[in-house]
């Protein structure tokens, strides 16, 4: 007797708010459809009900254009017709933060709970792999289950499976198809339609239908439009189709419970599905066949399976395409500008602007909610998958840039506002009226102690010639290296009159920051002395030493970097490396005839731009050649798209690329600062910068979304990546190698894409461009090239800053992550003057201890009631540490990420005790009760 199958068909779209088309053609679309769906719904009282892809945004930018439909949607949402979230966009897990993440999901889970219900189940129809934190995630929401494809496949697991995250966090995890989201409609729908199977993707003039095209020459690279499709139902069809969909997926089936997804990318709603559904039933009577959803799809799923295999950590399973392994995962390369000018806003707004907007609010002040709100979904918008990774047309990376640019706009104002709040309440009110004050604010919750370079503006009518920097109750002053000073006329403002000028002299000084309170501030004065500090850290022809690094350039402007600490010299660092790129947004594919060219051996200049006693820096100038464009040189540019092989080369025509470094050593850093900026002139490259670590390592380390991830340098023949070429990783703010003789840690702001290369070198590469030629998947297994979109050849400036650590042992041995927040998260110096208020001159709000701990989110509560602090442990030990408040909490909770309460957390004092184990995340609600 044949087995019996309960068959879910799911009706659904996978909706890119922007790929093929602009944000604004694409929200066209999506009105006639959610236009046209809505008709559906209330009309076809048998059209069980539809999946809105996993995000709510769609819900905003729909009503924006038809607001009076907001109650028609609501209705159909409470009904369960209509399935939202659980994410507010469906981002591109590698490439945005942890916190980010996070608060996508609580963004999402808030949208979908104004219309009545949110989907609590985790489908993820994005991100070219999952991240090893994601079941964490999940389950902080409350969801047990996730539904993915990228990252993972049938050859390796059966269609369900258990995903363990890597704190141990265990969830669901499901294919949903033996073909993703799409096997129903490709194999069943599409057939019986439109009469063409998967693979039929050409079109014929004489197949009919009514035909739009603008024609005009800067209009005509616009898809040709069937207005009228021609469409037949296939009814003969549709047995057959539906058998043999049946076959497919009771081979990667668990359960006798089957997905049929009923959707593909923009996919709208068709009211004959349901008529297709109901002949279905009488031709499969010994299974049931249900127009479902996939909350009762999953119900069934958790009730049937058992005995499921375990996946541990991140899910980056590349597969065979076009005869190379990948993962479409090279779009963490694609417009990089953009992608460092998101990172920069995610630690601008996470980690400096709600903290600081925070610490305001306990004062008394208001906290800054709508802008806030504002400036997140601004950011979050641009987090859609195809929107940060850059795989589209161009105008998605103007439109994300400037989405991106009012958050940090939103971030720097609330930053600024709340800064004020924070000085007009700290007692500067003795000493000398004319006095100027520095203070220096510290968005960390650990003390800090750096060299840092502040700008004063000393009035003219002062008379201050050389000064020094006297903290606020100590006598000593702290003498300050000069950089520059020159005549400025400086701008005064206030609300109640119109704006002055005042006559100032403008003085830019290297001071040593040191043990600045943790999440607080400290108080200095300028006070006049003889002259400011002398010394240097130069100790020969372009070498510089500080206590813990020696520095030296060589003539080819590669560098040694010798740990004094530990006696580890790192040769012929900072090499850079052009390379020619055939591929496009998804992936990079070398040219047939490839020309590898490196900055030794062209002209380089090294020059000493400044010295003192705790800054040194030097320029170096490098002057390269590289090939200006691709050349087809005769082959065939689908093929060489595919990565199945091509004659493409490098052209003969050279333009200049002219890279300027500086490299910036501080007294007591552990760390090399530098930045690195070239305007791009020529066509189809890539330019990595080289490290080579001479280490010997079989594994790496990079920082992922709330976890640092071991990955394989050798790939062996147990390994998923065995037989790639040229594979490259992603990383959030560092990647590390070490072995016995020591470690190199390349820490950054922005960047995305490293390879550790497979060589006795083990050489590190940052990709710091990649240029291609757009060239859009818009047809399955064709591809529609547009040479007139050159924002993705990276035209013009650019730039990037990284930081170059060297050290003994391994990464978490090494306390690095106290140099990445010191590199990421910058010390806030505000001049002011005298004034009266009730705070001390230096004053910590809160203090996190140990510095193993690290800190994605304080924020005001969601209900208004207390302060979210939100804290995770990436190193592989449990560790036992403590918050210090700076006064007495009412209550302490642990919370969900959906900030729901879980339990009751223990207060000692002013202390809250605490205990994370290895890659947990831990959520607080700490209540002060009535602010001031």
């Amino acid at each position: 007797m044949s087995k019996s199958y309960e068959i879910h068909v799911i009706s659904n779209t996978h909706w890119d708010r922007e790929w093929l088309s602009n944000f604004q053609a694409t929200r066209m679309m999506l009105v006639d459809f959610l236009d046209n769906l809505l008709e559906i719904l209330e009309q076809e009282p048998a059209y069980r009900a539809f999946l809105l892809d996993s995000q709510t945004v769609l819900l905003e930018d729909y009503l924006e254009i038809r607001p009076e439909a907001r109650d028609r949607l609501t209705r159909q949402i409470t009904q369960g017709r209509i399935w939202v979230g659980p994410w507010y966009t469906c981002p591109e897990g590698f490439i945005v933060n942890g916190e980010s993440l996070v608060r996508n999901l609580l963004m999402g889970h808030q949208v979908a709970g104004s219309f009545g219900k949110v989907m609590k189940v985790g489908h993820t129809p994005f991100s070219y792999g999952q991240n090893s934190q994601m079941p964490q995630i999940y389950s902080g929401f409350g969801i047990d289950t996730i539904l993915f494809y990228h990252g993972v496949s049938h050859e390796d697991v059966a269609n369900e499976f258990i995903f363990e995250g890597a704190d141990g966090t265990r969830i669901l995890g499901s294919q949903m198809s033996s073909f993703a989201r799409y096997n129903y409609y490709f194999h069943v729908y599409r057939p019986l339609v439109y009469g063409a199977s998967i693979d039929e993707r050409t079109w014929q003039w004489q197949r009919g239908g009514l035909f739009f095209h603008p024609a005009g020459e800067e209009s005509c690279m616009e898809h040709h439009l069937l207005l009228d499709p021609p469409r037949a139902c296939h009814a003969e069809k549709l047995k057959d189709l539906l058998l043999a969909l049946k076959e497919k997926e009771t081979q990667v089936a668990t359960t006798h419970c089957l997905a049929f997804m009923m959707g593909h990318d923009s996919s709208v709603a068709d009211p004959i599905e349901v008529r297709i559904i109901e002949e279905g039933k009488k031709l499969l009577p010994e299974d049931t066949l249900i127009h479902s959803t996939l909350p009762d799809l999953m119900d069934q799923v958790k009730q049937n399976v058992q005995n499921l295999q375990v996946l541990r950590g991140e899910r980056r399973i590349p597969k065979m395409m076009g005869g190379r392994l990948h993962l479409y995962s090279d779009v963490l390369s694609s417009r990089t500008r953009m992608k460092r000018m998101n990172a920069l806003a995610e630690y601008l707004l996470q980690r400096r602007a709600e903290p600081l907007a925070t610490l305001a609010w306990l004062l008394g002040g208001e906290y800054p909610k709508a802008l806030l709100d504002l400036a997140w979904k601004n950011l979050l918008r641009s987090h859609a998958h195809d929107s940060i990774a850059g795989s589209g047309v161009d105008d998605i990376e103007r439109d994300v840039t400037d989405r991106i640019r009012q958050a940090r706009n939103i971030a720097l104002g609330v930053e600024s506002r709340a800064l004020q709040t924070i000085q007009k309440q700290i007692d500067n009110s003795t000493g000398s009226p004319e006095g100027i004050l520095l203070t220096l604010y510290n968005p960390s919750l650990m003390q800090r102690d750096e060299i840092i370079t502040v700008v004063i503006d000393l009035p003219r009518e002062l008379n201050i010639n050389n000064f020094a920097l006297q903290r606020a109750g100590e006598n000593e002053p702290v003498p300050l290296q000069l950089a520059a000073r020159k005549p400025h006329n400086s701008v005064v403002n206030h609300a109640g009159d119109a704006p002055s000028m005042m006559s100032t002299e403008r003085v830019t000084v290297h001071i040593p920051a040191e043990e600045i309170p943790a999440g607080g501030y400290a108080t200095f004065q300028v006070v006049p002395v003889k002259s400011f500090a002398r010394g240097s850290q130069v100790v020969g022809l372009n070498r510089m030493r500080n206590e813990f690094l020696e520095v030296f350039i060589q003539n080819d402007g590669t560098l040694q970097v010798l740990s004094l600490e530990d006696d580890i010299l790192f040769d012929g660092l900072h090499v850079f490396e052009d390379s020619g790129e055939a591929g496009h947004a998804w992936m990079h594919i070398e040219p047939a005839l490839d020309r590898v060219i490196t900055s030794p051996g062209f002209p380089v200049h090294v020059s000493l731009e400044e010295d003192g006693p705790y800054l040194t820096r030097y320029r170096v100038d490098y002057r390269m050649e590289v090939p200006a464009r691709l050349d087809e040189n005769g082959g065939d540019p689908w093929r060489r798209l595919d990565g199945s092989g091509s004659s493409s080369k490098r052209s003969d025509e050279l333009v200049p690329l002219h890279i300027r470094s500086w490299f910036t050593l501080r007294a007591g850093a552990r760390s090399l600062e530098v930045k690195t900026t070239f305007e791009n002139q020529a066509h189809n490259h890539r330019l990595r910068i080289l490290f080579p670590t001479r280490l010997d390592a079989s594994t790496c380390w990079a920082e992922s979304a709330f976890d640092v991830v071991e990955r394989e340098i050798l790939f062996g023949p147990e390994s998923p990546w065995f037989g790639g070429v040229n594979a490259t990783f992603p990383m959030h703010r560092f990647i590390s190698v070490h072995s016995e003789r020591g470690g190199l840690t390349l820490i950054h702001d922005g960047l995305r894409e490293y390879q550790v290369i497979e060589d006795e070198d083990r050489c590190i590469a940052l990709t710091l461009m990649r240029a291609y030629e757009v060239s859009l998947t818009t047809v399955s297994k064709r591809w529609d090239p547009h040479p007139e979109m050159i924002l993705s050849q990276c035209p013009g400036g650019h730039e990037f800053r990284y930081w170059i650590c060297p050290h003994s042992g391994s990464w978490n041995q090494a306390d690095v992550f106290r140099e990445v927040e010191a590199c990421t998260v910058p010390l806030l110096p505000i001049q002011t003057s005298r004034h009266a208020g009730a705070l001390p001159q230096a004053h910590s709000f809160f203090e996190l201890q140990p510095e193993a701990l690290m800190v994605s989110a304080l924020k005001r509560s969601e209900d208004g009631e207390g302060v979210i602090l939100r804290i995770h442990n990436p190193s592989p030990e449990e560790i036992e540490g403590s918050l210090l408040c700076f006064r007495e909490p009412q209550l302490v909770e642990l919370v969900s990420l959906e900030e729901k309460p879980v339990a009751p957390m223990k207060v000692d004092g002013k202390e809250i005790p605490l205990r994370l184990g290895s890659r947990k995340i831990m959520t607080l609600k700490i209540v002060f009760g009535s602010n001031p």
